[in-house]
């Protein structure tokens, strides 16, 4: 004779299948509405080229269209990627003067309790060709900075802030340049002016920069009691 199996096992069962079929862990949801205080903040460098970009970023809708530098150079590229350093160490410094306990990194990001991680890019736009870029440029019209600050558990991310930074610092309105060649496949233009290194104007604009997007976040911080 067949035995039949107890409703509340069978329920078990279904549960337990439907967590099976799931494509990957839930965000797991935070008591009272509040997101946990930092054990530690991830800073990466921003992007300066869509494929610096993670996949489900925030920022995707911010970005869509937006392509690599055409005229691109390794020389630029360079100088891009020692930028978006330098921008980093002053966000890391700026959290670090809040009282939160950021530090760089790159790669994978430890599986820690209560991590957050900051990403972010540049996005330059010409208004004369309607054309907007991941990255610094020689030509285009005006900068912005993106920053998108995530809580980090069981490899989920949940946007915890996101905010653009449009005049201040290193990002505004671009001014007009005129360089050789030579100077100009080795340049890049922030509001500050166009430069070929990292210049003592790049490295405050990057400080004004990363304390704007810092205090940006400061109100979300304040009604989690962060401070």
């Amino acid at each position: 004779m067949r035995r039949l199996m107890p409703l509340a096992a069978t329920l078990t069962l279904l549960l337990t299948g439907c967590a099976l079929t799931n494509s990957g862990p839930a965000t797991k949801p935070v008591e009272d509405g509040k997101m946990p205080y930092p054990q530690s903040i991830y800073v990466y460098d921003f992007a300066v080229a869509p494929k610096e970009v993670p996949v489900g970023s925030a920022a995707a809708a911010d970005l869509a269209g937006a392509t690599d530098d055409p005229q691109t150079s390794a020389k630029r590229e360079a100088l891009e990627q020692k930028i978006a350093d330098t921008l980093s160490t002053k966000l890391v410094t700026q959290l670090q003067q809040a009282g939160l306990p950021a530090v760089r990194w790159g790669g994978t990001p430890p599986k820690n309790k209560d991590a957050y991680i900051l990403e972010g890019q540049f996005l330059t736009s010409d208004d004369a060709s309607r054309q907007e870029i991941i990255g610094l440029t020689l030509n285009g019209t005006e900068l912005k900075v993106l920053a998108q600050l995530y809580h980090l558990e069981n490899g989920q991310k949940q946007v915890f802030s996101k905010v653009s930074v449009g005049s201040h610092g290193l990002a505004g309105k671009l001014p007009a340049v005129k360089l050789s060649s030579t100077k100009a496949a080795a340049s890049v233009n922030t509001a500050v002016g166009a430069v070929q290194d990292v210049t003592s104007k790049v490295k405050k604009g990057a400080d004004d920069t990363a304390a704007t997007i810092v205090d940006l976040m400061k109100p979300k911080m304040q009604e989690q009691g962060w401070f």
